[in-house]
Formats: structure tokens, C-alpha cells, sequence
């Protein structure tokens, strides 16, 4: 009898054991299963409301597979107060007082993301990308003893090509925060300023060698810039540059 239980009593436990861990699977993979996949986020980048950046970052993601999917972050135009870096490059000799001085920038970006945790749009993934990028500048600004007024118009474009790596996690069921916390690419760039004065004592050839003057200070371009009079206004063209840049985004999103 006791040789007998001896071999019933851990065949009943080994049974039991077995019963209970299928049952558990049984019921993770139904809870699982009934789990909503969400293979789409929507999001909105905060620090572009906080800094004089020129625009609004909006964010949007569709996960195509388990491991990978495709993300698109859209600049749109936010008219800002034009950094100082940028005006002290760009501005022509004495100047009175700013009237305008406005800055705008518009980016897309598109990425095709592979995470690596097959669990997209979560987890941590690597993204080769696609990026276009245009900034531009309206500046007014009286001239000195009140003699007209001087107004500098540019712009500047292109597109580049990189990689970044980032993470994506849960905050809700709901809620996603998406950091792109290293990103590089090389960006083939072209700009025009153009310059244009009402001042009536001015000539328009010493203005042109003002301008000269002043975009050759410009760094790394500036030695590669020429001013010249096109009708009653001077205009300098850059040459096609490469530039390297580097790309770190934050964006609140939207899960569903």
C-alpha cells in the first residue's frame, strides 16, 4: 500500500502541475489574442511648441509587420522670431529699428523603422530615412536718421539622407512617448538671399558691396557666396553644399 502511494501521489502532483500550466498558457494567449492590436500611432512633438524652432511637429506611424513600419514626421510652418545667430549673419551694415523679423521652417521626414523586438510601434528600432528640410527669413528693418528701410528675404532647401536609432514605449493603453534620441544624415543644400533697400541716397553698386561684405562672413559658405544686382535689388546665390546634421525629436502619441 505504501509502495503503492509512493507512486500514485507524484503522478497526481505531476498531473496537476501539467493541468494548471496549460490552463495559464490557455488563458494568457486568449487574453492576449483578445488584446486589440494597435498598429497605428498619431503624435505631436512638444518641444516645437516651447523653442522658436518654426514649426510644429506632427508625427505618424503605421505598422506594417511585427517588426517593422513606417513613420512620417511633418514640419509645418510656425512663423517665430528669427534666431540671432541668423539675423548677425545676414544683416547689411547700421541698421535702426527691426519692423519684421520673422522665421519659418518646414521638414518632412520619412523613415522606415525595424524594431527590434518584433513588437512595432514599441520597443527600441533602427531607421534608415529620407529628409527634406526648407528654411526661410523676412527681415525689415528701418535704416539709420530715418532714410527708407532695408528688407532681407532668403530661403534655404534640400534634402538628405541618414539613420537613427530610437525607442518607443507605453505611458497608457492608449499613449506612446517616441524618442529618435540619434539621428545623423548628410543634406545637399542650396539658398538665395536677396536684398533690397529704399534708402533714396543710396547707390545700388556700394549696396551690393555691402551685401558682399557682409555674406562673406557667413561661416563655411561665405568664401563660396557672390552678391550681385539684379534690377533694383541684390541678389547672392549659394552653391550646392553638403551638409552633415544631426536629429534628436520627442513626440507624444496617440495609439490606436
Amino acid at each position: 500500500m505504501t509502495r503503492t502511494l509512493a507512486l500514485v501521489i507524484p503522478a497526481f502532483l505531476l498531473f496537476f502541475f501539467l493541468s494548471n500550466t496549460s490552463s495559464a498558457q490557455s488563458r494568457r494567449s486568449s487574453y492576449k489574442s483578445s488584446e486589440p492590436e494597435k498598429r497605428f500611432v498619431v503624435g505631436l512633438a512638444p518641444f516645437s511648441l516651447l523653442f522658436p524652432s518654426g514649426k510644429v511637429n506632427l508625427h505618424g506611424e503605421w505598422a506594417y509587420a511585427d517588426n517593422k513600419s513606417l513613420s512620417v514626421l511633418i514640419g509645418v510652418p510656425r512663423g517665430s522670431k528669427a534666431p540671432g545667430w541668423l539675423t548677425n549673419d545676414v544683416s547689411v551694415g547700421e541698421e535702426g529699428a527691426t519692423v519684421t523679423n520673422k522665421f519659418n521652417s518646414f521638414g518632412i521626414t520619412a523613415e522606415n523603422r525595424f524594431y527590434l523586438a518584433k513588437n512595432a510601434p514599441r520597443g527600441f528600432y533602427l531607421a534608415p530615412y529620407v529628409r527634406y528640410n526648407r528654411l526661410w527669413i523676412d527681415r525689415i528693418t528701418e535704416n539709420p536718421e530715418e532714410r527708407g528701410e532695408t528688407t532681407i528675404t532668403g530661403a534655404l532647401g534640400g534634402f538628405g539622407l541618414g539613420g537613427s536609432l530610437g525607442w518607443q514605449f507605453r505611458l497608457g493603453e492608449h499613449m506612446t512617448l517616441d524618442a529618435t534620441f540619434a539621428g545623423v544624415d548628410f543634406k545637399l543644400m542650396r539658398g538665395t538671399l536677396i536684398y533690397k533697400t529704399t534708402d533714396p541716397e543710396n547707390d545700388l553698386a556700394a549696396f551690393r558691396d555691402k551685401v558682399q561684405e557682409t555674406v562673406g562672413d557667413i561661416p563655411i559658405i561665405g568664401s563660396k557666396l557672390v552678391a550681385a544686382i539684379e534690377g533694383d535689388r541684390v541678389k547672392v546665390n549659394s552653391p550646392r553644399i553638403l551638409l552633415p546634421a544631426y536629429r534628436f525629436n520627442l513626440t507624444v502619441n496617440y495609439a490606436f
